[in-house]
């Protein structure tokens, strides 16, 4: 697999290859599908070792669950199995043109101008590989929410791609890589991805392995040296190096990864505030995590449609729960004095990012009255809700981090390093405790979502 660097991948592939080729959760949703709509097989199905479990032209459900799970197939289930009604090319047309009717940011950023006719004519016109088509209706059927994120993605990377003036071919992949970037999840357990569920450290393992199933599917049917597989593998990747799985930096993240990492952040964004406002602050907040040019051009087609929606200030509480998170912070890396180890630099550029991100905005982090004071002008009350808003899942990514690095380092780290951590990520629950939103939002929402 490229791009391989950092020791906490390993063990991320591990498990996305186990999950790819053991899960049950799969071969759970196409029987669960299969009690509600005709899905037969189009071929015998047999085991590796050669016994023929299901003949050729056999209706199946769930009733067929357990015996299926019960072997290793000779190959992946829906290549044997064909579904009516299932999604082809027209279907995704048509289902595109119904978000977009849907959704009036989409509508405004899209239009009803070329942008939007050719994304059309490239849906409707896309050979579209059955096994796809198979893996797409399954997760029409069975993960709604998701489907329309995909699809989301697809629109957008179709017109980032435009609007770079990439090619029709180019632009053709933009959106393949979208409809596929998010396939590894059918491999994820449903009930991690439920917005009810809090999930443990040890559960959120299992969502930061899609990026690598999802390559493991791409390169099963598109074949191994697919530019969308690599793109689905680095779509969660960032230029500062705080993304997943393999952290990589800059130049290492090709352009097409950069187009579905920037669509992907936008699609969870619109889905959950309906404008551009949090778009906005997202991207001025994430310069050097996101690719910039893309992000010029966004912004200029955000200033065409000037759609800002209205935002609530921040509260107190939540100003002074940053400010506090801050300056224990200071406290406890000061123990360092500047001999920090090498591995954990990642901690303090983090930090210093959340640092930054607050004097951008005009905040002093050091002086709390002053804060208080800004929260307080209702001409900025949008902007510093929104922002603040981007602070607590910055803030909540960056645990998720530190737990998915530390994990991997902590045996080279020293007994005092390894306690400094546990409090670091002590403070970071604390500061999430006090800010919880009254509706938690999904954290399979905020993966998609991408930004550390």
């Amino acid at each position: 697999m490229p791009n391989s660097p950092h020791p906490e991948a390993a063990q991320l592939e591990q498990q996305a290859r186990k999950a790819f080729e053991e899960d049950p959760h799969y071969l759970t949703s196409v029987t669960q599908m299969a009690d509600l709509k005709q899905v037969v097989t189009r071929e015998a199905v047999f085991a590796a070792n050669g016994i023929k479990l299901i003949d050729k032209g056999i209706a199946i459900g769930s009733g067929l669950r357990e015996r299926l799970l019960k072997h290793v197939l000779l190959k992946p289930i829906d290549q044997s199995l064909e579904v009516k009604g299932g999604v082809d090319a027209e279907a995704l047309a048509q289902d595109a043109a119904s978000l977009v009717a849907k959704e009036p940011f989409l509508q405004r950023l899209l239009g009803a101008g070329e942008a939007s006719q050719a994304c059309q004519r490239a849906l409707s016109g896309m050979a579209l590989p059955e096994q796809l088509g198979f893996k797409l209706t399954v997760m029409r059927e069975q993960l709604p929410w998701l489907y329309r994120h995909v699809l989301t993605v697809a629109l957008l990377g179709h017109f980032l791609a435009q609007r770079l003036q990439l090619s029709p071919q180019q632009c053709h992949t933009a959106l393949l890589a979208g409809l596929m970037h998010d396939l590894g999840e059918l491999h994820t357990d449903p009930a991690l991805l439920d917005r009810r569920h809090r999930m443990s450290h040890e559960e959120l393992h299992y969502v930061d392995v899609h990026p690598i199933s999802g390559y493991l599917i791409a390169r099963e049917i598109l074949g191994a040296q697919s530019e969308v597989a690599t793109a689905i593998l680095h779509h969660h990747e960032k230029l500062d190096g705080s993304g997943y799985p393999h952290c990589l930096r800059g130049q290492a993240i090709g352009q097409l990864a950069r187009i579905i990492a920037l669509a992907d952040t936008c699609a969870s964004i619109i889905i959950r505030f309906r404008g551009s406002e949090r778009l906005r602050v997202l991207m001025r907040l994430n310069r050097q995590k996101l690719d910039p040019v893309l992000i010029a051009l966004l912004h200029g087609e955000l200033d065409r449609i000037d759609d800002a929606d209205p935002a609530e200030s921040p509260g107190i509480v939540q100003v002074q729960a940053a400010t506090q998170l801050l300056q224990r912070w200071t406290e406890l890396s000061a123990t360092w004095q500047g001999r920090q180890p090498q591995e954990l630099n990642f901690l303090f550029e983090r930090f210093a990012t959340l640092r930054f991100m607050l004097v951008q905005f005009g905040l002093n982090p050091d002086d709390l009255q002053s804060m208080q004071a800004l929260i307080g002008e209702p001409e900025l009350a949008g902007e510093l809700g929104a922002a603040f808003d981007e602070v607590r899942w910055q803030i909540a990514d960056l645990g998720r981090e530190i737990q998915r690095r530390c994990e991997a380092i902590g045996q080279i780290l020293s007994g005092a390093d390894n306690a400094l951590i546990e409090a670091c990520l002590s403070e970071i629950q604390i500061y999430l405790l006090m800010t919880a939103p009254q509706e938690r939002a999904p954290e399979s929402e905020r993966r998609r979502k991408g930004a550390a």
